[in-house]
């Protein structure tokens, strides 16, 4: 029997949804963009301050609606971009939308920086769940591009072969 696969990410300017894309093109899955009711402005240079300050404080947008459980799957990839060395809000309401416990799931982000500290507190906020991979991926749109793409396959069809 073939393991149900979701892919699940919130991106603001277009990294982690290359990297979802990217995941979606050599595997077979699911796809949910998570997305705030009310979104940041990705033009906009306040973005930085608002999101940052957002991520510090643990903020929990309220999400437009999700039409997929991601508890019928097997195995769910979840993305987010780093805010302030902190996850997204809006993929901090998805952990809280929802009780991962126990569930097979591949986290990565997306980030100006190394993105270690945040690769921490992403699996702080999954910890109850079975993290069966993880990566980092540093401006994927603007730096390397297709090397970005070619590690994120790499990445997933390691963890969807496991």
């Amino acid at each position: 029997m073939e393991n149900k696969v979701l892919i699940m990410f919130y991106s603001l300017t277009g990294n982690t949804k290359m990297i979802a894309e990217t995941i979606k093109s050599v595997i077979s899955a699911d796809i949910q963009e998570v997305k705030p009711v009310k979104e940041l402005n990705p033009e906009s240079g306040s973005r930085f301050m608002l999101g940052g300050m957002q991520a510090s404080l643990r903020f929990k947008p309220k999400l437009k609606p999700i039409n997929i459980n991601p508890l019928n799957y097997d195995l769910i990839f979840i993305g987010t971009p780093v805010w302030a060395w902190q996850v997204s809000p809006p993929i901090r309401s998805l952990s809280k939308m929802f009780d991962f416990s126990n569930k097979k799931i591949a986290v990565w982000c997306c980030c100006g920086g190394k993105g270690i500290k945040a690769m921490k507190r992403i699996k702080k906020l999954f910890r109850n769940s079975n993290i069966i991979g993880d990566k980092i991926f540093q401006e994927p749109l603007s730096v390397n591009t297709e090397e970005a793409k070619k590690v994120a396959s790499e990445w997933a069809n390691e963890i969807f072969n496991d």
